[in-house]
């Protein structure tokens, strides 16, 4: 089962809640005790905009996943009964070559959020989940650090509410 959690963030407004996940993925991720975090790395424009270096996004999304205490964090794929693929992305603008350059085609459209990209895979690579979150960043290194560990705190929230989500269910 694949399910997509996109969340666009348009200016300073909150990003509308995602849908919810399918009981499915609720249960899977819910039975699961161990996991492994894999690192699937940052790309070259991501590292610009996010302050912290190459593996940022999976040394922060760690630390928040081991504080939390949850799940056990396990040292290889084959101890996991899920994987936690983590990744910070960012799409270029639509840019072509005429000869005198890289050109921007759409000058509306040049700026391009940075994102954080969690995949939740059984231990066969199948997908069963994937959140997508924008990172935040700022115009200076410490207000973009914040803004990234905000954003690390909304990705493990989310998280959290797939754990959360049998328990309020079974509520009335």
């Amino acid at each position: 089962m694949t399910t997509t959690v996109a969340v666009a963030q348009k200016g300073k407004h909150s990003p509308p809640p995602p849908p919810p996940a399918p009981f499915a993925v609720i249960a899977k991720v819910t039975a699961a005790k161990k996991i492994f975090v894999s690192n699937a790395g940052e790309e070259t424009y991501f590292v610009h905009d996010i302050p912290g270096g190459a593996n940022v996004t999976y040394d922060e999304f760690y630390a928040a996943l081991k504080q939390w205490g949850y799940f056990e964090l396990v040292d290889s794929a084959t101890q996991a009964e899920l994987i936690f693929q983590i990744q910070g992305t960012e799409q270029l603008p639509d840019v072509e070559n005429d000869g005198r350059g890289l050109q921007n085609k759409d000058y509306s459209a040049a700026f391009y959020p940075p994102m954080l990209n969690l995949s939740i895979l059984d231990p066969s690579q199948h997908l069963v989940y994937k959140i997508v979150l924008p990172a935040g960043r700022a115009g200076n290194i410490p207000k973009g650090k914040i803004a990234f560990a905000k954003s690390i705190d909304a990705l493990t929230a989310q998280v959290k509410a797939l754990v959360a989500a049998p328990a309020l269910s079974q509520n009335p």
